[in-house]
């Protein structure tokens, strides 16, 4: 059985999302250097210790945000899916378990029914032998498979079944 969100598509629907988080990310990194370039933000000397450490908090802090809010908005919807699934997985295991009872029991069922009757013949055997062994003894019947009719048809004309007639008494009613 196919779950909800699993399929073909599910790969290319979660690398598109993947690849949104990426671009979004990396324009607001963009966004950040271009804050810090025009001078906005932490004006210092261009030194290449401090542009490194002013992009590497910036770009945390914002793949930080970024993470963040993703949780936020995906967090609900994974959450869901990964409830259903678990729904439908105890759902086929007690199905599962129902068939594997209702098997069990049937079985059962069929047994006590093979022992009643071996019962019954036991008892039939011990009331009345002789009944019994003229049963076992006794030739099969060809009842079942009668012979064939013993007349021999010996008209070469076709049998008429009465279609004919009717055919020629509805005419005459017409005319």
């Amino acid at each position: 059985m196919q779950t909800l969100g699993a399929g073909p598509n599910r790969g290319n629907e979660d690398e598109l999302k993947v690849m949104g988080l990426i671009a979004f990310v990396s324009m607001l990194v963009g966004a950040a250097i271009a804050v810090f370039d025009a001078r906005l933000w932490l004006r210092m000397e261009d030194s290449v210790y401090t542009n490194a450490l002013t992009y590497t908090m910036g770009a945390f802090t914002l793949q930080g945000i970024s993470y963040f809010i993703y949780k936020m908005l995906m967090q609900d919807s994974m959450d869901s899916r990964a409830t259903f699934a678990r729904q439908q997985k105890e759902r086929d295991r007690r199905v599962m378990q129902m068939q594997q009872m209702f098997s069990g029991r049937q079985l059962e069922q069929e047994l006590r029914l093979q022992e009643l009757q071996l019962e019954a013949q036991l008892k039939m055997l011990e009331h009345n032998p002789e009944a019994v062994m003229a049963k076992v003894a006794e030739p099969p019947r060809e009842d079942f498979a009668p012979s064939a009719p013993a007349h021999e048809a010996k008209s070469d004309q076709p049998l008429d079944l009465g279609a004919g007639k009717v055919a020629e008494s509805k005419t005459k009613g017409k005319k």
